[in-house]
């Protein structure tokens, strides 16, 4: 304890000490409420309870630091032989079994070691997940409830996709003209399948055009082409009325959005001629979005119907496949063409992935491109990547079910295509 006092400056203690009493009280006031009923003097442990606990396990924390191990896993056996006793006795009176609350007690002595030894980030976040999970009880149970076997077997489709198989992959190039990343193809399927997945579970809770809608928006900022793929899977399983439909068009929007956002952050000086190139195209794409979303006539109550099927992996392995197809293509184009502008490769690379053709510029140095061609490397990438994402939607989905959403693509690959040819005349 001495060398404790002495290597650690007088009061420096304090903040972590104090977040440890913190993360007591914020995790004992959620298991104070939740057991409010109870009559006083039952229960093993409340607000009072759980705040000596974060202190405990603080003071634990800090006698570690200073090398009194022995000391501070007396502490905390203490802690947690007491918590046991306590709970041991209740399970006998009640015949009420549970461990969360004395799990929760474990979880507050570690986090408030955490904070006293320096991790105040951890503890801070492990608090709040503690309190999150703690307090979402009985939605939890109700989801548990309406989870059926189907539902189970998609989420461990995509723990497999997620969880076993990509972490298993080399992050390495590979294939002809070394174009072929396993990691980053997969990564791909990665985001396809969890687009597809989190559009199920809304799809289940919202509705179908509610729940799709706010998939296509929301999947979108990561991967506009994987969410037209979500949709063409649904499309093709059935659902055709065009508000289902308007998610291409509002993934479209969000998409280009999103450029004009990362071209101001990334290639700031092509912004100006990247924008008067693309607005036209976004313009459409949200008059699109809007009809077909009138169209459908989206009520904002509508029930889930029981067509709704589970996203699988086909889709996603298709799509993964094209890119690398196109992955080669572009290796290929640099080979034969040479690179020396960029402004081709960018073009090529960015059509099944535009923020990669975006950063490409952004990582240029200053003077390789001219203006007027970074923009068009640019932009074209989106003409190209709207017109690929037609071609999936329309291959995917049957000809005869795409109409509303390949319409509205076909017109912002129109809308698009104009100003790239009086830029290029």
């Amino acid at each position: 304890m001495n060398e404790f006092a002495s290597a650690t400056p007088s009061g420096a203690f304090l903040p972590g000490l104090a977040l440890a009493l913190a993360v007591g009280l914020l995790i004992g006031v959620e298991r104070g409420w939740r057991l409010r009923d109870e009559e006083a003097g039952r229960r093993v442990a409340g607000i009072r309870t759980f705040a000596l606990l974060g202190l405990l396990g603080g003071l634990a924390g800090l006698v570690a630091t200073g090398g009194g191990w022995g000391l501070a896993v007396i502490l905390v056996a203490g802690a947690i032989g007491a918590l046991l006793v306590g709970y041991a006795a209740d399970i006998r009176r009640d015949d009420n079994v549970s461990a969360t609350s004395a799990l929760a007690g474990v979880i507050v002595l570690a986090l408030g070691a955490a904070a006293t030894m320096g991790h105040l980030a951890l503890a801070s976040v492990g608090a709040g997940a503690a309190v999150i999970l703690l307090a979402s009880r009985q939605p939890l149970h109700r989801a548990i409830r309406a989870t059926s076997d189907t539902d189970m077997k998609a989420l461990l489709r995509l723990v497999l996709v997620v969880f076993i198989v990509l972490p298993l992959l080399p992050d390495a190039a590979m294939g002809p003209f070394g174009a072929l990343n396993p990691y980053r193809l997969w990564t791909v399927v990665v985001i396809t399948v969890s687009i597809s997945f989190i559009g199920y579970i809304l799809v289940r809770w919202l509705g179908e055009r509610r729940g799709a809608l706010l998939t296509a928006g929301v999947g979108a900022l990561v991967s506009s082409t994987a969410v037209t793929v979500d949709v063409a899977r649904r499309v093709r399983e059935g659902a055709t009325a065009p508000g289902d439909q308007a998610g291409v068009a509002v993934a479209s929007t969000i998409m280009l959005i999103r450029s004009l956002f990362l071209v101001a952050m990334l290639a700031p000086f092509a912004l100006a001629p990247f924008a008067r190139l693309v607005v036209p195209g976004l313009l459409v794409s949200a008059l699109a979005s809007g009809l077909l979303l009138y169209l459908g006539g989206v009520r904002p109550a509508e029930a889930p119907s029981g067509r709704i099927k589970p996203p699988g992996l086909g889709m996603a392995f298709l799509f993964a496949g094209t890119v690398a197809v196109l992955a080669v293509g572009s290796a290929w184009v640099q080979s034969a063409w040479g690179g020396d502008s960029g402004a081709i490769l960018i073009a090529v690379g960015g059509l099944a992935d535009i923020d990669a053709a975006i950063a490409a510029v952004g990582a240029l140095p200053r003077g390789s491109l001219e203006v007027p061609v970074a923009a068009l490397a640019l932009a074209a990438p989106t003409f190209f990547n709207t017109l690929f994402k037609l071609a999936l939607f329309v291959f995917m989905a049957g000809w005869r079910r795409a109409l509303g959403g390949g319409a509205a693509l076909m017109a912002v690959a129109a809308a698009l295509l104009v100003p790239l040819l009086i830029a290029l005349a």
